[in-house]
């Protein structure tokens, strides 16, 4: 097999390469760790920034250490509105308390170290900080870590959300969550001690059990294995450009994950995967039937193949 899920990881013959290189998510109650958050001014790392970054160091489950900035990157600091009314943050701030984001990511990541990393839907917050500690060519981001949501969807599996602040809430830790990277981080520790006080050996294999392992390209997989937030489910895909995935490979797994391969673009097609170097080509003919379709109102997404592959491996550790 060349497509799999292994203990939540996305393996890729011959584009392996393209995905970020990060640590294993591993469900355990640790007593030494470093507990992160950071606050951005969207969902994707690839076009938002982060705004600030906050962490904890735990040693024999003490606080021994934390960290807390505003970062200030050099061209833009603009923060959307909807992203100060939730947390107060705004441009001035960060202009006026900010510092570089190159000093802050080199700072970040020495405070992380080797620790086991520790957050609340924590993998959101590796992609950025993988991806900045890369740009500024610091150690590569690849520690294990601890996902409080994955032992919260455990905890309470009847829920249907188990969001930071409902587990605060059903808790009695807090009412209101701060929406700060170093508060955040600090009202998580409290949660994960909570837990960590009532779970059980059953409870702690119920999270490790739903981390994913199959074979993308084997059987056709059931709908309750991939789950809901299945990317490529009921999605029209089209292949096109210098791919590094195997083409047979790639159109087995798309279609035993739910989707459908097209051989070419069609006004219904949902998304254009193209080859990393072939974004911008004007001799490509798929893209240029895409740009044409899109004008005329057709919801084509084009997505280069580092994108495509970065949404199935957080699809895979979700």
């Amino acid at each position: 097999m060349s497509i799999y899920v292994k203990n939540g990881i996305l393996h890729v013959s011959g584009a392996q390469d393209k995905l970020r290189q990060k640590g294993q998510e591993k469900p355990d109650f640790l007593s030494n760790y470093t507990m992160l958050d950071i606050e951005t001014t969207g969902l994707s790392p690839y076009r938002d920034r982060i705004t600030e970054l906050g962490a904890v160091k735990v040693r024999n489950n003490q606080i021994v250490d934390q960290y807390t900035n505003l970062v200030k990157f050099p061209k833009n600091n603009k923060v959307p509105a909807f992203i100060t009314k939730l947390n107060g943050i705004t441009e001035e701030q960060i202009v006026n308390e900010g510092i570089p984001a190159e000093q802050a990511i080199k700072e970040f990541r020495e405070f992380i170290g080797d620790d086991p990393i520790i957050g609340y839907n924590v993998n959101f917050d590796l992609n950025f900080l993988y991806d900045l500690s890369q740009k500024y060519n610091l150690p590569v981001l690849n520690n294990d870590y601890v996902d409080v949501l994955r032992l919260a969807r455990a905890y309470y599996p009847r829920e249907r959300h188990n969001r930071l602040i409902d587990c605060m809430q059903r808790a009695g830790i807090a009412q209101v969550e701060q929406h700060h990277g170093l508060a955040d981080s600090l009202d998580t520790i409290k949660v994960y001690n909570d837990f960590n006080k009532h779970f059980t050996e059953e409870l702690l294999e119920a999270a490790r059990s739903r981390i994913k392992n199959f074979d993308l390209t084997g059987d056709e997989l059931d709908y309750y294995q991939l789950g809901f937030r299945n990317p490529v489910q009921n999605k029209d895909i089209v292949l096109s450009g210098h791919i590094h995935m195997d083409q047979n490979e790639a159109n087995k797994m798309i279609g035993n994950m739910g989707g459908t391969v097209d051989d070419g673009v069609l006004a219904t097609t949902n998304y254009l995967i193209m080859g990393d170097h072939d974004f911008f080509r004007k001799d490509n003919e798929d893209l240029n039937t895409a740009r044409d379709l899109i004008k005329n109102g057709a919801k084509i997404k084009r997505l280069s193949e580092s994108f495509f592959l970065g949404m199935l491996d957080d699809w895979a550790r979700s």
